[in-house]
């Protein structure tokens, strides 16, 4: 005896179509999205992107990102700056530290970045208490110490 198969049951209705081929998109689109966040080298906590995805790509805390966002880096620049001008001095401060041109010199935002105090990489948090704004020059000549 040949048990008979059932077929699928066509598509009574073409909002019944449509419903499927917006669900078929979203889930492209969540399949792209992680792996777009998989590789992304900046992620440190690659458990929550599942989390952040589905919760509509909100909350970056779920995603332990490596680098400060915008309103940091301008929070501590005009900190920084302030008690620069303040003091007289650079507001990158290392070259506060040193004896050259630059010890006197107010970089503006767009010529510094933003620097972990504690290194990412050996655990210091992507926050604005470990946030230093450096001159391009040293930030780029610290790398993890």
């Amino acid at each position: 005896m040949h048990r008979c198969m059932q077929m699928p049951q066509p598509l009574k209705t073409d909002l019944q179509a449509k419903a499927v081929v917006r669900a078929s998109t979203s889930l492209l689109k969540v399949s792209a999205d992680v792996q777009k966040l998989y590789s992304d080298p900046y992620i440190k906590n690659r458990k929550g992107i599942f989390e952040y995805i589905l919760g509509g790509s909100v909350d970056t805390k779920l995603l332990d990102i490596r680098v400060f966002d915008e309103a940091t880096k301008k929070l501590v620049y005009a900190a920084q700056t302030g008690q620069a001008q303040t003091n007289e001095e650079s507001n990158c401060p290392l070259c506060a530290l040193g004896h050259d041109a630059n010890k006197h010199k107010i970089w503006k935002l767009a010529e510094m970045d933003a620097d972990h105090v504690a290194a990412w990489s050996k655990g210091g948090a992507t926050a604005l208490k470990n946030c230093q704004m450096l001159c391009k020059t040293h930030n780029r000549a610290k790398g993890n110490k």
